[in-house]
């Protein structure tokens, strides 16, 4: 019985609101398949999105890639060329200094030879001087023998060998002052 009961009243509920129901469900099915297109509409939307977003991004790192990899080109010829300037201003540098080196030895050895040369010229300049001067202090030891020294003679032998030490003679510097000033 209490089936029955059950059977009757959804029986009345059914003409009650049976109408109601059918739209309800009428309505319920459309919603459900405007949101199941919607839902298609949108998952094909989202991977159509991926797909292009995918592309792009793969475009963009190939074109990255391309863009490092003609920067590391561009970089290593940058570094070879560096490389051979170093390497050439090296070479020049070292070239400069081996001149400069040969070129100062040259003079050095140039030098040593006009200290060589001077150093010649200035013993013979003394061993003539020496010879003067012996010759003049044993012509005046000799005239001494002969006669008495003198203050005055004496003087004037010291001041003979004095002038030839400098390199001058005694007969110019008294010619140069018996000559009268004139101003």
């Amino acid at each position: 019985m209490a089936e029955k009961n059950m059977n009757n009243v959804d029986q009345i509920r059914d003409l009650i609101f049976g109408s109601q129901l059918k739209e309800f469900d009428e309505r319920f099915e459309t919603l459900n398949r405007t949101l199941h297109t919607v839902e298609e509409k949108m998952l094909q939307t989202f991977k159509e999105s991926h797909t292009k977003l995918q592309r792009e991004t793969e475009r963009s790192l190939e074109a990255l890639e391309q863009k490092i990899d003609n920067l590391a080109t561009a970089t290593q010829k940058e570094r070879n060329k560096l490389k051979e300037l170093i390497g050439t201003t090296d070479e020049t540098l070292q070239t400069q200094l081996t001149n400069q080196k040969n070129e100062f030895l040259t003079k050095l050895k140039i030098m040593k030879e006009n200290i060589e040369d001077e150093n010649e010229k200035m013993n013979r300049n003394l061993s003539q001087m020496r010879s003067q001067i012996e010759a003049a202090l044993n012509k005046g030891l000799s005239d001494l023998g002969e006669e008495k020294l003198s203050r005055d003679a004496m003087a004037g032998m010291l001041l003979e060998v004095a002038m030839k030490i400098q390199g001058t003679d005694v007969n110019t510097l008294l010619t140069q002052e018996q000559k009268p000033e004139t101003k």
